[in-house]
């Protein structure tokens, strides 16, 4: 058997030699020349944040919904009266007479005294103390009116009336109806009727 000259084998091995080389490195990347492999580490490692961060938790207080009664919540009036229209001066407050006095006149006794041939007659003001005022007693009987006025004098609640007195020269025989009148300054109460006979 004949052999083949060595420079014809040598090429033939070194051939071979080339396309498994270029066959292997066809599927990789060459590396970037300008990139170290260190700088690469630290980069990798700087991108991943060695701490996450944490959400803040604002705390958010609910609303306290308005609570009807007397208990420890705000209380709106706990019922479902409209309020007055913006801007036109109307309140919600119920109108109040100005000559309306905030108490009560009343009338405690009212009758014909014998011995003194007169029609008598006494009074109270409750829900004041304000003995200010004047207490006017008013006697009525069909067209004829009669008045006399007493003083106020305070007591532990109430104001009370003074008693008056009509002489029977001014009061006829028949049905009086009396009432009480507390007036202080602009501002007065006049209680209900009380009746009495004159003999």
């Amino acid at each position: 058997m004949q052999l083949a000259p060595r420079p014809i084998a040598a090429l033939a091995v070194v051939g071979v030699l080339t396309f498994l080389t270029a066959g292997c490195s066809a599927g990789q990347d060459d590396p970037d020349p300008s990139v170290s492999p260190t700088r690469t580490a630290s980069a990798s490692a700087s991108a991943t944040p060695t701490t996450a961060p944490t959400p803040t938790a604002t705390a958010t207080t609910p609303a306290t919904a308005p609570t009807s009664g007397t208990g420890g919540a705000t209380d709106d009036g706990g019922d479902d009266t409209p309020g007055a229209f913006p801007g036109t001066g109307q309140t919600t407050q119920p109108d109040t007479d100005p000559g309306e006095y905030p108490a009560t006149a009343v009338v405690s006794f009212s009758g014909w005294d014998t011995g003194s041939r007169t029609l008598q007659a006494g009074g109270l003001v409750t829900g004041t103390v304000d003995a200010s005022g004047t207490c006017t007693f008013t006697a009525t009987k069909g067209g004829t009116t009669r008045t006399a006025t007493s003083a106020a004098e305070a007591s532990a609640s109430s104001v009370n009336c003074a008693q008056v007195s009509f002489p029977a020269a001014q009061v006829s025989s028949g049905t009086w109806s009396i009432t009480l009148r507390y007036a202080v300054g602009s501002k007065s109460t006049t209680s209900e009727p009380m009746t009495a006979e004159v003999p």
